[in-house]
């Protein structure tokens, strides 16, 4: 009977043992309250006319031949969010095709989001109802970035996260830039 409850012990204290280290992996992969979890990707927009040349351009927004379009939405989570890294994040500034879309129900409701988040020292357009830009560019998503070279939509992403967006966008146009030199040489 000693033997029994021995071993009964034995297999006690390695289930607590077993149980302790399962806790403490669990806790590892908890995020810590408060820290907030972006997400990073960066997707295309499948229904985005690209190639399309927009034959109406707002008078607030810079040049398109070369610019990135963010479209924001006053109704929109993660738009508030994309609007508040723009707002706080100075490298953001130095981003000199950046523009910003926001999509509203009225003017004064765009114009308060713009006001609110610290977009006005980016150019912007509020545009009602969604009407330019998915008239233009067949885009009704948001937040979404309209990347234009040339004057023609190049691509359309959907995205959480202003660096990661940034990143990709550089990436690509890395791409293109060696794509185009090696169409040169031969």
């Amino acid at each position: 009977m000693l033997v029994v409850f021995g071993f009964a012990l034995l297999v006690l204290a390695a289930a607590i043992v077993v149980l302790f280290a399962m806790m403490g992996e669990l806790s590892s992969r908890v995020p810590v309250p408060g820290a907030v979890q972006r997400d990073t990707s960066v997707r295309p927009v499948e229904d985005a006319k690209i190639g399309h040349a927009p034959e109406v351009w707002p008078a607030d927004l810079p040049d398109p031949a070369d610019a990135v379009v963010l479209v924001l939405s006053t109704a929109c989570g993660s738009c508030k969010d994309v609007a508040g890294q723009l707002g706080t994040d100075p490298a953001h500034a130095d981003w000199p095709e950046l523009a910003v879309v926001v999509s509203t129900a009225g003017q004064q409701t765009g114009e308060e989001f713009v006001t609110t988040h610290g977009l006005d020292r980016f150019p912007h357009y509020i545009d009602e109802g969604g009407e330019w830009t998915f008239g233009e560019f067949g885009v009704q998503l948001s937040p979404t970035a309209l990347v234009l070279r040339s004057g023609q939509l190049t691509s359309a992403h959907v995205f959480n996260d202003v660096a990661s967006l940034r990143d990709a966008i550089d990436k690509s146009s890395e791409s293109e830039q060696i794509r185009e030199q090696q169409k040169e040489v031969v």
